[in-house]
């Protein structure tokens, strides 16, 4: 007790310290970031658009201006807490063991590191290191040496509360009680409790690919989100934040993890769906584009359905193969040949350049610039050829009609008028051709070059269906006749509503950058929710970003859209050139207690179970959820027939027990839009359920998360997490894969609570 007490008298000391330190440097910061507005006003004010100096001092200041802006706001926020682990460690080369404070930045004092960044080498021994023998990599190599403490604190507004020694993260009760919390209505980082297999992956190389096969509640996108914060720190020299793009599921989901990167201390990283970011590209934003999962929600929200899957989904499933990207191919070469010119290039009847020479240039020799800059390079071609020749065509000319004047001299010796007057014709003629290849070269050059002038992309696509025949010309070898008439007839009813379908968007993608180039190269992408993503999509964005590396998270068990998506990773593995060690496996579940993955792991191998008998051991594909040891409320079933109202008032019950157990988020989930309908009109009608009125509905539309209680179709609630979850219906979910999916994804949104209906 005495050692404890003597212990959190060295560590408020410190801690003053540090705070001491904050309050000294956070004016002296403000300063800087007032002087660096001031300049940026007057480089605004004063810039002159034609001096690319002026532009380039006005993008240097407004980086440093950001700069200071972000450093004051990590400052701000590290008086409240300015830390929240410690790590003494004795490197072998000096015996010396210093003490290492880690938090979300680095704060110095003169040479003194007051705070680590969590990003940096030596915080490998917070999150992974074990006590005793222990080691990090860092630019000076492989550091060894002893780790002799790992201290965790907590501080709150600037207070230490209090601290805790362990040896282990991820089992101790630090970990226990930020799981045990309630949630509110964003997704938080998890500095203070990354995990050694979270760890690793957070730290993997930038330039390899990345796959992560997360199950539920593993935390891919906070993962995804912490790489992203590390990859800029680490490399700071050649990464920026503004080559950095999150490519998320929707709206409504980058609204929910909005705050996360803010808090460690990232911005201006793009954030997007791939649908807004195709539509930006191409400049199609008026062109509406069906929801990523409407033929789903078309088929969950028709009465009496049976699952089987429609005409809209085989589409989908056609367009997003890599045989529609083989028919891209082939429309591609198709449209190049339609644009090659039918004759030779020639002046005056002199033929300057065969068809076959540019026909080559054009489709071999230039293959490797997008289609819109090889016409530029052939007239750049012909016009320094014609340069060079234009001396040697010139004297060509004139020997020919030196050949004809000496013919006359031949045929008519003596010096005649009719000599003289064949003379001057023959001259006449010989210097207007002269002149005329001079003249004329240019502008015929010009008109020559017009056949090479291509189309949008979005219209070329438009062409490949509503052009008779040139779908089925375009397809053939390569599709059946019945697949042929599915995309058809498909393609034709979406392009009547002048509208486009998210599966036209990856094949756009791959005509835009083949046709016209893609301006401002992405360094890294990360795609979350990725299991969902058709592999004509992954083509496509790796042909779209080449100098991008990827993180691509996902879970096969959570993935909705089948019809369309992977079935495996080694598929992307292959488009990504992905190596067996880039893809990596998290299976515990650090969302869920114990006694909500017991339910729902049972309901996931029903996707293995079926055809083997009964008792049979059955080995999943991949690997199930494994919760963190951690207990809560048994799983309540309601299994009772009972009247929609007496539904109501029970669902209304178990709604206030939640908020009396101390729930912020509680999400009552259907499986569709109708159910949603029914249940919050039942709702309405019960008093006290709803402190403002009605319970909201999410919608596809939604572009912000409130949090608090809400109402959604089971399909928008991948992803999410609520500290309770009520499951209506549940008798409604059949056995066949998706439902099993969907009921799955329901159950494993709950972090605490979790009532079936």
């Amino acid at each position: 007790m005495q050692n404890h007490d003597a212990q959190q008298s060295v560590e408020i000391a410190y801690l003053q310290q540090v705070l001491a330190h904050l309050a000294d440097e956070i004016p002296l910061i403000d300063e800087q970031r007032e002087s660096h507005d001031a300049r940026v006003a007057y480089a605004l004010a004063h810039m002159n658009v034609d001096n690319p100096e002026s532009y380039s001092e006005l993008t240097v200041s407004l980086s440093l201006l950001d700069g200071w802006k972000t450093l004051l706001r990590q400052m701000r926020y590290a008086q409240a807490k300015p830390y929240f682990a410690r790590v003494d460690f004795a490197a072998h080369e000096d015996g010396y063991t210093k003490a290492h404070y880690i938090g979300k930045m680095t704060l110095l004092r003169g040479l003194d590191v007051l705070i680590t960044d969590w990003r940096a080498p030596l915080a490998t021994l917070y999150y992974e290191g074990r006590l005793g023998t222990a080691a990090y990599d860092c630019p000076d190599g492989h550091i060894e040496g002893e780790l002799t403490l790992k201290r965790q604190y907590q501080i709150e507004n600037g207070a230490l509360l209090g601290f805790t020694d362990i040896d282990v993260t991820a089992s101790d009760t630090f970990l226990q009680a930020a799981l045990g919390a309630s949630k509110d209505r964003r997704l938080r980082d998890i500095v203070t409790t990354i995990q050694a297999e979270q760890n690793r992956i957070i730290r993997a190389p930038l330039r390899a690919p990345l796959i992560v096969q997360g199950a539920a509640g593993s935390g891919k996108t906070t993962i995804a989100l912490h790489r992203i914060a590390y990859l800029l720190y680490n490399h700071a020299d050649t990464l920026k934040p503004a080559q950095v793009m999150i490519l998320a599921p929707s709206r409504y989901f980058l609204s929910y993890i909005s705050d996360v990167l803010p808090e460690l201390g990232v911005e201006q990283v793009t954030q997007t769906t791939f649908a807004d970011y195709v539509t930006d590209l191409l400049e199609i934003k008026k062109t509406p584009i069906t929801s990523p999962l409407a033929a789903l929600t078309e088929m969950l929200n028709q009465p009496g359905t049976n699952h089987v899957t429609t005409p809209r989904m085989a589409a989908a499933g056609l367009k997003g193969s890599l045989r529609f990207h083989e028919l891209i191919c082939r429309y591609l070469r198709h449209i190049e040949d339609a644009l090659l010119p039918e004759e030779d290039f020639a002046v005056q009847d002199l033929t300057l350049f065969a068809r076959t020479k540019i026909a080559k240039l054009f489709t071999e020799t230039y293959t490797f610039l997008p289609t819109n800059k090889r016409a530029p390079e052939i007239e750049k071609y012909l016009t320094q050829t014609l340069n060079r020749q234009l001396p040697r065509i010139q004297a060509r000319i004139m020997a020919t009609f030196d050949k004809h004047m000496d013919k006359i001299r031949t045929l008519m010796p003596e010096d005649t008028p009719t000599r003289r007057r064949r003379f001057t014709a023959v001259i006449e003629k010989r210097d207007t051709m002269l002149r005329e290849l001079l003249e004329k070269a240019k502008p015929t050059r010009k008109k020559y070059m017009r056949t090479f002038r291509l189309k949008s992309a979005h219209t070329y696509y438009t062409a490949l269906f509503t052009t008779t025949g040139l779908l089925e010309q375009m397809a053939q070898g390569i599709f059946t006749q019945d697949e042929i008439r599915i995309l058809s007839n498909e393609g034709r009813l979406t392009l009547a509503k002048k509208a486009l379908e998210p599966e036209d968007l990856p094949p756009l993608l791959f005509m835009q950058k083949h046709l016209f180039g893609i301006k401002g190269e992405m360094k890294h992408v990360v795609i979350d929710e990725a299991q969902d993503y058709s592999p004509f999509q992954f083509l496509a964005l790796r042909e779209a970003l080449p100098a991008a590396s990827f993180s691509i998270m996902g879970d096969l068990h959570q993935g909705m859209l089948a019809h369309k998506g992977i079935t495996h990773w080694s598929q992307v593995a292959t488009i990504c050139d992905a190596q067996p060690e880039h893809i990596q496996t998290l299976t515990q579940s650090y969302r869920t207690t114990i006694e909500i993955m017991d339910v729902a792991n049972p309901i996931i191998m029903r996707l293995y179970e079926e055809g083997h008998a009964p008792g049979a051991v059955v080995k999943p594909a991949v690997p199930l959820a494994v919760p963190v040891i951690r207990h809560g409320a048994p799983v309540i079933h309601h299994t009772k027939k009972a009247t929609p109202e007496e539904t109501a008032v029970k669902i209304s019950e178990e709604i206030t027990a939640a908020r009396d157990a101390g729930c912020q988020s509680i999400a009552l989930i259907a499986k569709n839009e109708a159910t949603c309908q029914s249940l919050q009109t039942a709702l309405s009608k019960i008093s006290g359920t709803h402190a403002t009125g009605k319970i909201p509905i999410v919608s596809e539309e939604a572009a912000d998360y409130e949090g608090g209680i809400l109402i959604l179709p089971v399909y928008l609630a991948k992803g999410l997490e609520f500290d309770a979850v009520i499951i209506t219906h549940a008798d409604t979910y059949s056995h066949n894969p998706l439902d099993t999916k969907l009921l799955y994804i329901a159950m494993t949104r709950a972090l605490h609570r979790l009532v079936i209906f």
